[in-house]
């Protein structure tokens, strides 16, 4: 099912939105800058701005704007919406504890997969990913793991809106591709990301299911090519990923 409503769109609520994301692209930015950048009119872009910062979304320093810590509240309130996001962090963290490396936690919305929870081990690289961020589904692990277990129908929606924007030269960037590579991932239970989003990263993912037998997530665990190769990246780490996505099932039941 598709998470975007269809109906009439509301062109202040449409500016509205798209102000908060410039604010976030830009850091923070003024009147002139946010006018020019959505190529709207200062009055429209000063109305709005002064609307939002009497909810208390936007704060005002000096003569930039900038998103306010009401979202973080927001944002933890939608996390806690999760049922099992509790039993899936600390999963996470016991993963990544276990391995050394990079452990996340992944569900999807609008079609895109929501990184819900990082945590990382004592020899784990720096990655870009973060609570909250975004990514497409079919460049990581995660989101092939997502993916796998989603209805036809369904994937064909996400690619439609979404694409298969190609991020390195080993991304699948054709739908037949992808669809043979979620079959692999329900025969295997684990999905693979060999280099698919960054260059000199893997990663290796198996879906979560809710006790309802809808798909709910997924859990990975990431790190170097020079540390994900041979046995390590094909047998021992899916394993245990694996089991780790099978122990959240179990004390999703208790949920």
């Amino acid at each position: 099912m598709s998470n975007t409503p269809s109906g009439r769109r509301i062109q202040a609520v449409q500016i509205t939105c798209d102000i908060l994301e410039a604010l976030r692209e830009l850091d923070g930015a003024g009147v002139s800058e946010l006018a020019a950048h959505l190529d709207r009119s200062k009055g429209t872009i000063h109305s709005h701005l002064a609307t939002l910062a009497d909810n208390e979304l936007i704060v005002k320093h000096g003569d930039n704007y900038e998103i306010s810590l009401r979202f973080v509240d927001i944002g933890e309130y939608a996390k806690n919406q999760i049922d099992i996001h509790e039993v899936a962090k600390a999963e996470v963290d016991r993963l990544a504890e276990e391995t050394g490396e990079v452990a996340h936690f992944m569900v999807e919305e609008h079609g895109r997969g929501v990184y819900l929870h990082k945590s990382s081990g004592e020899n784990a690289i720096q990655t870009a990913s973060y609570t909250g961020n975004r990514k497409d589904l079919h460049c990581t692990a995660l989101g092939k793991a997502i993916l796998s277990q989603l209805p036809t129908e369904r994937v064909n929606e996400i690619i439609d809106r979404h694409g298969l924007p190609q991020r390195t030269e080993k991304t699948v960037s054709s739908r037949e591709e992808l669809f043979d590579a979620l079959e692999t991932v329900r025969e295997q239970g684990v999905a693979f990301d060999d280099e698919e989003i960054l260059q000199g990263l893997r990663c290796i993912a198996a879906p979560i299911q809710h006790p309802t037998g809808d798909i709910c997530g997924a859990i990975s665990i990431s790190g170097p090519t020079s540390r994900f190769k041979s046995d390590r990246f094909h047998e021992e780490l899916p394993e245990v990923v694996k089991g780790a996505a099978n122990v959240i099932e179990v004390n999703a039941t208790q949920v």
